[in-house]
C-alpha cells in the first residue's frame, strides 16, 4: 500500500493521511459530527488538568482505515516545527483530539487549537501536541522532535 495524502478540504483543520485507505481532511463540523458515543463533552472528567471538548482518537483512526501493518502515529503541529512519533497501539486507545472549548466554541490558538492531541496520563507529556495540523499513520517510526527523544530518538522509544 502506497503512502496516501488527504485531499485538501478548504475548511479542514486536521489532516489524517499515510498508510490508510481513506485519508481525510477533517473540519470542525466533521469532528463535532462524529457519533456522540465517541465524543468527550468535558475533558476534565478524563484528565482534570485539561479543558475542552474532544473526540476519541481511536474513532478518527478507524474512519481513515489504517493499513493492517500500521504501527506508528506521527503527530505534527500546523507549522511543522514539532512532531511526535508514537506507537499506535499505545496511544490509539486513550488518545483524544480536542477540537473545541467547553461552551461549544472552537479551540483558539492560545489554548493549543484549532486541534490538540492529548494522551491522558501518558508517561511523556511532550507526546501531547498543541496546534495539531496533521496525523500520519505509518508502518515505521517517523521524525520525532520531542525534547525527550532528541538524545535517543526512536531507539529510546523502543526500549521504553
Amino acid at each position: 500500500m502506497r503512502l496516501k495524502k488527504a485531499k485538501l478540504n478548504p475548511h479542514g483543520i486536521l489532516k489524517v493521511e499515510g498508510h490508510c485507505i481513506r485519508p481525510h481532511s477533517f473540519s470542525y463540523l466533521d469532528l463535532a459530527g462524529i457519533h456522540r458515543y465517541y465524543q468527550i463533552p468535558d475533558m476534565k472528567k478524563i484528565d482534570e488538568r485539561i479543558a475542552g471538548v474532544g473526540v476519541r482518537l481511536r474513532k478518527v483512526i478507524d474512519l481513515v482505515g489504517p493499513d493492517y501493518r500500521a504501527a506508528y502515529l506521527i503527530a505534527e503541529s500546523e507549522d511543522g516545527e514539532f512532531t511526535a512519533s508514537l506507537p499506535l497501539k499505545d496511544v490509539a486507545k486513550s488518545g483524544v483530539i480536542i477540537y473545541g472549548a467547553k461552551k461549544g466554541d472552537k479551540l483558539d490558538r492560545e489554548q493549543g487549537g484549532p486541534t490538540r492531541l492529548v494522551i491522558p496520563y501518558y508517561p511523556d507529556q511532550c507526546a501531547n501536541v498543541k496546534s495539531l495540523g496533521r496525523l500520519i499513520i505509518s508502518r515505521t517510526p517517523g521524525e520525532d522532535t520531542r525534547p525527550s527523544q532528541k538524545t535517543g530518538g526512536a531507539a529510546a522509544t523502543a526500549k521504553a
